[in-house]
């Protein structure tokens, strides 16, 4: 499926989900602050009719180029995950299905702090998970418990591992300036908030959230 057809997709669930706003495959949840909730529609490799919807969470002040659908979960119909453009129910059941998962999981995560309260809700044996509640921790202040979380997360990473040592680096980094000056770290998480943004496309979304 094309991007166009996407487009068609969301403008028909935009009428009846107020709230959200459209980005090229992306829905996403207003006001988008520190945290980026959303929907994003996918093709299906099987067939060209197909398509799935993830609902997810990310938090902006972790530096990305791309979408990270970690914190998340595809939206399912009938038993499967893969919905049918030609099926006359999809749209509507569709519908239904965001207003029943992905609005209350999305909504959870609104702040920082209820973004940290569903990432506990994932594997704390991916280490993606402790990054992503000890930057989360730092940028809503919560200085102690951010460290700690660091610290811990530091003595799981394999440093023998390429993306495990950059990882490392980078919490490091961060540890580094909370324990220093917290002032400091703020100004980087909230530099990291507006390079994500950038880099997502989102600039907008964030500036529109500010006012």
């Amino acid at each position: 499926m094309k991007t166009k057809e996407f487009l068609s997709i969301e403008k028909t669930l935009l009428q009846s989900m107020p709230g959200f706003s459209i980005k090229g495959r992306l829905m996403l949840m207003s006001p988008m602050k520190h945290i980026l909730r959303g929907i994003w529609f996918d093709g299906s490799d099987f067939d060209t009719n197909s398509f799935y919807a993830t609902y997810f969470v990310m938090p902006l002040c972790i530096p990305t180029k791309h979408l990270i659908l970690s914190f998340g979960n595809r939206l399912r119909y009938s038993g499967g995950d893969r919905w049918n453009v030609n099926d006359p129910n999809a749209l509507a059941g569709l519908s239904a299905t965001i207003v029943r998962d992905a609005v209350p999981f999305l909504s959870r995560a609104e702040s920082l702090l209820g973004f940290v309260e569903v990432a506990k809700t994932f594997s704390n044996a991916n280490p993606h998970t402790a990054k992503a509640i000890a930057f989360s921790l730092a940028r809503a202040g919560h200085v102690d418990e951010a460290v700690s979380v660091l610290n811990q997360l530091l003595l799981r990473l394999d440093l023998n591992v390429a993306w495990q040592q950059e990882m490392a680096d980078l919490a490091k980094d961060l540890k580094t300036k909370l324990v220093a000056n917290p002032s400091e770290a703020q100004q980087q998480l909230e530099a990291w908030e507006a390079e994500s943004a950038r880099n997502l496309g989102l600039e907008d979304f964030r500036r529109v959230a500010a006012i």
